[in-house]
């Protein structure tokens, strides 16, 4: 007897597609040259925005909450203030998604005096160096694919790892080490401390 074939599902490929245009959307544009301290900025910020948990599709040009909720960090629509007194968390800071898929943060002014914030920033900030002091160059640290994030996350670490890559490239600073530009930044700078103790 003949053994029936099993038709594969998707023969066509048609569950890449959205996919496909996810990618599309989140592929950066206007990428430009930066300085070491900027690109490493850039990188320290956004990956502190992809650690977040969020399950909407982000867009270049919309502003965005990190808050601290619990033990994990939570990216929101919505402002403290229009959550009044439903706040989910602390708040941390506002953010910003530029064209190049790279992300701004403005520390909120109660990180300042939260102990409990700053010791979760310094936790985030321990993990970011061991990341660059495993790596040889700051492009073989990039998050290409994170297996382990959410699909939006992922999305978007890939576009970040793509816009950075371009700028290291732009800058003439492909292949540096990232290790020795953290040492010379520190991480206060990178992530706005010093903006704060002002």
């Amino acid at each position: 007897m003949k053994e029936q074939m099993r038709p594969t599902g998707n023969p066509q490929g048609k569950g890449m597609v959205p996919v496909l245009d996810q990618l599309h959307a989140v592929a950066p544009w206007n990428v430009t040259a930066k300085s070491p301290e900027q690109i490493l900025r850039d990188y320290c910020l956004s990956s502190l925005v992809l650690s977040a948990m969020f399950k909407f599709r982000v867009v270049p040009g919309n502003i965005y909450f990190l808050y601290r909720v619990g033990a994990e960090w939570q990216l929101s629509l919505i402002s403290p203030e229009e959550w009044g007194g439903r706040v989910p968390g602390a708040p941390v800071a506002c953010c910003e998604l530029a064209n190049d898929m790279t992300w701004s943060i403005t520390l909120t002014e109660n990180v300042r005096d939260d102990e409990a914030l700053i010791a979760a920033l310094q936790q985030f900030m321990g993990g970011f160096a061991d990341r660059l002091a495993s790596a040889q160059t700051l492009e073989s640290s990039l998050p290409v694919y994170e297996i382990d994030l959410p699909y939006q996350q992922r999305m978007m670490a890939t576009a970040l790892s793509a816009s950075l890559r371009s700028s290291l490239v732009l800058s003439g600073l492909s292949g540096g080490g990232s290790q020795q530009w953290l040492q010379r930044f520190g991480s206060d700078a990178l992530l706005g401390f010093d903006a704060l103790q002002r």
